[in-house]
């Protein structure tokens, strides 16, 4: 007989944080934003007639964490 209690624990256990689970998910979203900057910068040396260009790329990604308004 206690072996079924034991397992009856484990059940109920199991169903409590599945049905948490499911709340949590109902309750709130996630959503990602990337944004991608990029900036070049062209200098001239006129007595030598050469240019020197710079590139710079940025890459940022942005995470939202939402909850469900009651």
């Amino acid at each position: 007989m206690k072996n079924y209690k034991s397992k009856s624990w484990i059940v109920l256990l199991a169903s409590a944080v599945i049905m948490g689970a499911i709340l949590c998910g109902i309750c709130s979203c996630k959503a990602w934003r990337t944004v991608t900057t990029s900036a070049t910068y062209v200098q001239s040396n006129d007595s030598a007639k050469a240019q020197t260009t710079t590139t710079i790329s940025t890459k940022t990604v942005e995470e939202y964490q939402g909850v469900k308004k009651r």
